[in-house]
C-alpha cells in the first residue's frame, strides 16, 4: 500500500473526520464562552462532553496518521531530522505568531503575568507547558496546551513506530490496542481511588494555594487527568495501533462505522450522574478514544461521501489554525444583554464559529501553509546541499504529515 515516493495512499476520510473533531471543539467552546448554558450544567453537559470527544479524535487521529505516513519511513540516515523539521514546519510558525500576538496583549494589559514568570514564558516557547502541574503560573495562551501535549506525543513517536513495526499479526496489534485502552483505565481508576493523597501532596507542595484549596483542586483534577501528556498518550498509542492494525488488514469488521458514531453519540446524550467520579476522569481521556480509533479505521477504509466532500477537507486541512484562533475570536462576541434571549444568544455563537472558521481558513491559506512549505523548502535544499536549480521542492504538506486535504 503504497504510492510515489514511498508514500502511503492519502486517506480522504480522515480529513472528513478531522474537520468533525475541529468543529465539535469549536461548537463547545462557542457555547461556553458566548453562552449562558454553562450556568445550566444539565444543558451544558452534552456540548462539554464533545470538546472532550473532539480533543480525543485529535488525539487518535495524530497517532494514525503518523503511524500510517512514517511509520515505515523512520529508518535510514536524516530520517528522524527530517521528520523532526516536518514536524516543527507543521506546527510552530502559526502557533508562534499567535503566541506573539497574546504575549504582546498581555504586555499591554497585565505585564506581570508574562514578566513574573519568565520560566513560564520559556515553556510555552517551548512548547513544553503541558509537561509540568505549575499552578501559581498564569495562563499563557491557554488553548496551546493541546499543541503542547502534541509535541510531547512527537518526541516518543519514533519508539511508538519501531515497536509497532516489530508486530506483524492483526491479533498482536489489536492485543495492543486493547492494552492501551486497558492501561489508560487502570490509571483513571488509580487516580479516582488516590486522589486525597494526590490532593494532599500536591498542596503541600504549593503552599501558596493554603487558603483557596477548592481552587488547587480544581487545577490539579484538569491538569491531571486532561491535560497530563503521559495519560493522553494512551490516545495517541491507541491511534497507531489502529493504523498498523489497518495497513495490516485494511477491511473494517461490517458495520463498523455506523456502531462507532452509535456509541459515541449515546457517550455523549445519555446522562450521567454528577456525582460519578470514576465517569468524569474517563470522560476526561479515553472514554470516546476506542470508538474514534473504530470511526478512523472504518473511514479509512470506506470514507462516507460527505467525508470527503470540499467543505470539510478544507477545514481538517485548517484545523490547527481554526482551533488556535478561538480565543481570540469567541470571547469578543459575548453580549451580556444578549443573553438573556436563547436564540439571540444562539445566533451570536454561530456568528462566532463562522467568524472563527473564517479566520482559521484565512490563517492557514495565507500564513500555516506558505510557512509551511518554506521551511520544508529550507531543510530539503539543506540536506542535498545545493539549490537543485529545476527540482521541485517537497510539498509542506503531504498525506498524513498534516491535517488530510
Amino acid at each position: 500500500m503504497s504510492s510515489d515516493h514511498g508514500k502511503p495512499p492519502f486517506l480522504s476520510g480522515l480529513g472528513g473526520l478531522r474537520a468533525l473533531a475541529a468543529l465539535a471543539v469549536l461548537t463547545g467552546h462557542a457555547a461556553a464562552w458566548i453562552t449562558p448554558l454553562p450556568a445550566d450544567p444539565d444543558l451544558y453537559a452534552p456540548l462539554a462532553r464533545l470538546t472532550h470527544c473532539g480533543l480525543s479524535a485529535f488525539f487518535v487521529l495524530s497517532g494514525f496518521v503518523l503511524q500510517y505516513t512514517h511509520g515505515t519511513r523512520l529508518s535510514g540516515r536524516g530520517a528522524l531530522a527530517r521528520f523532526a523539521l516536518a514536524r516543527l514546519a507543521r506546527l510552530y510558525p502559526v502557533y508562534l505568531l499567535l503566541l506573539l500576538v497574546e504575549l504582546a496583549v498581555l504586555l499591554v494589559r497585565l505585564p506581570e503575568a508574562v514578566t513574573a514568570w519568565p520560566g513560564n514564558v520559556a515553556a510555552t516557547f517551548t512548547l513544553t507547558q503541558s509537561w509540568f502541574f505549575l499552578p501559581e503560573a498564569p495562563a499563557l495562551f491557554p488553548l496551546a496546551w493541546a499543541v503542547s501535549t502534541e509535541v510531547f506525543f512527537y518526541g516518543l513517536f519514533p519508539l511508538a513506530a519501531w515497536g509497532l513495526g516489530r508486530l506483524q499479526r492483526p491479533a498482536g496489534v489489536a492485543g495492543l490496542a486493547g492494552g492501551c485502552v486497558l492501561a489508560a483505565v487502570a490509571a483513571d481508576a488509580a487516580i479516582a481511588s488516590h486522589w486525597p493523597q494526590i490532593f494532599a501532596f500536591a498542596a503541600g507542595r504549593h503552599p501558596g494555594f493554603a487558603g483557596r484549596p477548592e481552587e488547587l483542586a480544581g487545577q490539579l483534577f484538569q491538569w491531571l487527568t486532561y491535560v497530563n501528556p503521559g495519560l493522553r498518550f494512551f490516545e495517541f498509542l491507541l491511534g497507531a495501533a489502529t493504523a498498523r492494525l489497518f495497513l495490516l488488514r485494511p477491511a473494517p469488521l461490517p458495520g463498523l462505522a455506523p456502531a462507532a458514531a452509535a456509541c459515541l453519540a449515546g457517550l455523549l446524550l445519555v446522562p450521567v450522574p454528577r456525582d460519578a467520579f470514576f465517569w468524569s476522569i474517563l470522560e476526561d481521556n479515553i472514554l470516546y478514544a476506542p470508538f474514534l480509533a473504530a470511526l478512523c479505521h472504518a473511514w479509512a477504509a470506506r470514507p462516507p461521501a460527505f467525508a470527503a466532500g470540499k467543505a470539510l477537507a478544507r477545514i481538517g486541512a485548517a484545523s490547527l489554525s481554526v482551533y488556535l484562533v478561538q480565543p481570540f475570536v469567541l470571547p469578543h462576541l459575548k453580549f451580556e444583554a444578549a443573553l438573556a434571549r436563547p436564540w439571540t444568544a444562539a445566533a451570536l455563537a454561530l456568528a462566532g464559529m463562522a467568524a472563527v472558521l473564517g479566520c482559521g481558513l484565512l490563517l492557514s491559506r495565507y500564513v500555516e501553509g506558505p510557512l509551511a512549505r518554506r521551511i520544508l523548502s529550507l531543510g530539503s535544499r539543506d540536506h542535498s546541499g545545493h539549490g537543485a536549480r529545476g527540482r521541485r521542492p517537497p510539498s509542506a504538506m503531504p498525506p498524513g504529515d498534516a491535517p488530510p486535504r
